[in-house]
């Protein structure tokens, strides 16, 4: 089977399930759609369902922050403490399995950290929106200069620690170009590992944006909503689409030029 074959029977294998998936995401706008004109036929508009989220926001937005601080912060300080116990007793053998459970637990503080501070920048965002009072606005914003503080400061241990396991690293977190230093420090197999999950992340992150626009569409045709969720989720799609192609014409050619050396 020659070259040109092969592509035509693979389009023919995929074919089917491209097919497949369009006409489920048509049946699921459909049934989406049905249920939000059945809803409307009882009363129950999504106008007053987009009240109960308001009055639930605006109820959480002063604990939000110290309580997801608490479920997620505490839990960094307890596997930090296991990950520097294990390093204080491990003698720099067994480097397979005693460096590995270490690195594990530390990745875990890295995506605690990280996710808390996504939820810090949700609910300031929710503060702009709902506007409390004078003290309410002061307390929500100390708990947000607090947890930012504590997050950055989980996260600079835990490089700190893994710098002190693998001395060829280097990088502060609280350097601007942290990112690039911690990557040009990395070996082959390091740099191979964080393009793999960077290249899952790109598709996971282009299925979410294809999903988020199919329902802000459907929900743009229900009720009334502008355009500027729709634009900015296009723009973020559009900016790491273009970025990731970009990156990768940088870098085949970056590869030619060493093959014509």
């Amino acid at each position: 089977m020659n070259k040109k074959s092969k592509e035509r029977s693979e389009n023919r294998k995929a074919l089917p399930k491209f097919f497949l998936t369009m006409l489920g995401a048509l049946l699921l706008g459909g049934v989406i759609g049905f249920v939000i004109g059945f809803s409307r036929i009882f009363g129950l508009g999504l106008n007053a369902l987009a009240g109960q989220v308001r009055a639930a926001l605006e109820f959480s937005i002063p604990w939000g922050i110290p309580v997801s601080s608490l479920l997620t912060l505490l839990p960094c300080f307890f596997l930090y403490r296991a990950a520097a116990k294990k390093f204080a007793a491990w003698d720099g053998g067994d480097e397979n399995e005693d460096s590995e459970s270490i690195e594990l637990l530390l990745s875990w503080v890295l995506l605690l950290s990280a996710v808390q501070l996504l939820v810090n920048l949700f609910f300031m965002s929710a503060l702009g929106t709902y506007c409390l009072d004078g003290d309410g606005a002061m307390w929500v914003v100390s708990l947000f200069i607090l947890s930012c503080g504590a997050v950055v400061f989980a996260q600079q241990k835990t490089v700190d620690l893994e710098r002190r396991m693998n001395p060829e690293k280097h990088g502060s977190v609280y350097d601007t170009k942290f990112q690039k230093k911690w990557l040009d420090s990395c070996d082959e197999s390091e740099r191979q590992q964080i393009g793999e999950a960077s290249h899952r992340a790109y598709m996971v992150t282009n299925r979410l944006c294809l999903g988020l626009w199919l329902i802000l569409t459907l929900l743009g045709m229900v009720m009334e909503m502008s355009l500027l969720p729709v634009f900015v989720l296009l723009l973020v799609w559009g900016t790491m689409m273009v970025s990731y192609c970009l990156a990768c014409i940088r870098l085949s050619k970056g590869k030619q030029v060493l093959l014509e050396k």
